[in-house]
């Protein structure tokens, strides 16, 4: 059994992802570097500290991890991160700001709270087709036919965090799931209960 036409769900978000991705050729997912994303649209990136903002109150965000500007027009736009963060948590945030940057001609900051909660919900899907996008995906729901797959080894294939890694699992199959496995030649996913 080999599931290379196996369908996942899919939404606009995942194109523009895609788009993103068809111009680096990355053979596995640890290789999808977000620096070198950032670098090829013009995105600039700084730490997240007093001393690199300008024009902002920086008490008034000294809490935040990370946010972005992006220019009026061009897909540019600079991304402020807090540079003490662990590597993975940084991707994920960098990941999420570079859609920020590359889908909206706003910032956070000005956002409304509906507004901000919608343009954060769109950065977030964006973020997580991009770093795990469904070519790879199908190669670990190959590896699923053959032995049980949990979400902490999806987690560790993709170079992000387990919740992360559930997040995009739900948007390819509109539900949480925890584990891939066979059973009698279907593959299915497991909920773990609590």
């Amino acid at each position: 059994m080999h599931l290379s036409e196996l369908h996942l769900n899919s939404d606009s978000w995942e194109s523009r992802a895609n788009k993103v991705l068809s111009h680096f050729k990355y053979n596995h997912p640890d290789e999808i570097d977000l620096y070198d994303i950032c670098w090829r649209y013009g995105v600039t990136i700084k730490p997240l500290d007093s001393q690199y903002i300008q024009d902002i109150d920086y008490d008034s965000i000294s809490h935040l991890k990370a946010f972005s500007i992006p220019k009026s027009k061009g897909r540019r736009g600079t991304i402020y991160l807090r540079p003490d963060l662990d590597a993975v948590e940084k991707k994920l945030l960098l990941a999420e700001e570079f859609c920020h940057v590359h889908s909206h001609y706003t910032s956070q900051l000005s956002t409304d709270p509906c507004g901000l909660a919608k343009i954060e919900n769109q950065a977030r899907r964006m973020a997580a087709y991009l770093l795990m996008p469904s070519k790879f995906l199908l190669t670990v729901i190959n590896m699923a036919v053959d032995q049980p797959v949990l979400i902490s080894e999806i987690a560790d294939y993709f170079v992000v965090t387990e919740e992360f890694a559930q997040f995009r699992l739900k948007l390819a199959y509109n539900r949480r799931i925890d584990a891939l496995i066979n059973h009698k030649g279907r593959l299915g996913g497991l909920e773990w209960w609590e």
